[in-house]
């Protein structure tokens, strides 16, 4: 065999495993908060998952179950099409969190791709759907949740599909009472914070998701429709901290470049480090 080609098979191989390295090894981002309403809690967030429940560096819910949750978050888009929930919802009733698993839709909760073909869902489909969700997970369209704690309360609220504009605040937060209650905010787009600002509503912690952190980054750089969008967490004065995970699975093309899923820990009044 050629000095050339073995060349070339190397190169080709390298290139392969690169792009699996980027696009199957999940990244744990930690970020410390502390809250003199909580007692010391975990909470984890996920998103965009597009069906994949398995990385190189293990299952996700033991990625997830390795921090013993208190909370954990899913923001949306679990699957590309149907056949594939089963599977998902398998492994994210292997997760285990003491106080909940909370879910909001995202915009695959309400459509398939099919190759390159988006179809939205009937409303039976969508019914169908939520029955099963609703067996490991605690459904939130613009509703909300209560969670009591011996130092005070957690609120959590769910902003319905955020990407076709049926998200709606029907809770009683209004801002004036930030002083009884941490509140936590979830969406599937970070579009949702137009609204939440548009409306003057004000939260602690805001997680979301949609974006996949662009999927493919170059030079650090996001491309496309959500490249006025950071990732990561950073404070904001309207939700405290506003978070965009760069979420698990990926949608349109296989891969990541330069971004690597992601499962994101918030650790509140938990000083030590891990």
């Amino acid at each position: 065999m050629e000095i050339g080609l073995i060349a070339t098979i190397i190169a080709g191989i390298s290139v392969i495993a690169w792009l699996l390295i980027h696009t199957l090894f999940v990244q744990t981002t930690v970020v410390d908060m502390n809250h003199a309403r909580l007692p010391a809690l975990t909470i984890v967030h996920i998103s965009d998952l597009h069906g994949r429940t398995r990385f190189l560096n293990g299952s996700l819910h033991r990625l997830i179950n390795d921090w013993q949750p208190d909370l954990v978050c899913v923001t949306g888009d679990l699957a590309q099409h149907p056949e594939q929930l089963e599977g998902v919802m398998r492994e994210i009733a292997r997760i285990r969190a003491k106080d909940g698993i909370f879910f909001v839709p995202g915009n695959y909760e309400r459509e398939e791709l099919r190759g390159f073909r988006k179809r939205k869902y009937p409303k039976d489909t969508y019914n169908r759907m939520k029955q099963v969700w609703q067996q490991s997970m605690i459904v939130l369209e613009n509703s909300g949740a209560s969670l009591s704690y011996h130092t005070g309360k957690l609120e959590v609220y769910g902003f319905d599909n955020s990407e076709y504009g049926n998200e709606r605040y029907t809770g009683e937060h209004d801002g004036k009472g930030k002083e009884k209650a941490f509140t936590l905010f979830l969406a599937h787009s970070p579009n949702i914070i137009s609204s939440i600002k548009r409306h003057e509503l004000t939260a602690d912690l805001l997680l979301t998701g949609h974006t996949h952190g662009g999927q493919i980054r170059i030079l650090g750089k996001t491309a496309g429709a959500y490249k006025h969008f950071h990732i990561g967490a950073k404070a904001d004065q309207q939700v405290g901290i506003f978070a965009i995970s760069r979420g698990l699975g990926t949608t349109k093309i296989p891969v990541r470049m330069h971004c690597f899923p992601e499962v994101t820990i918030y650790r509140i009044n938990k000083d030590e480090k891990r």
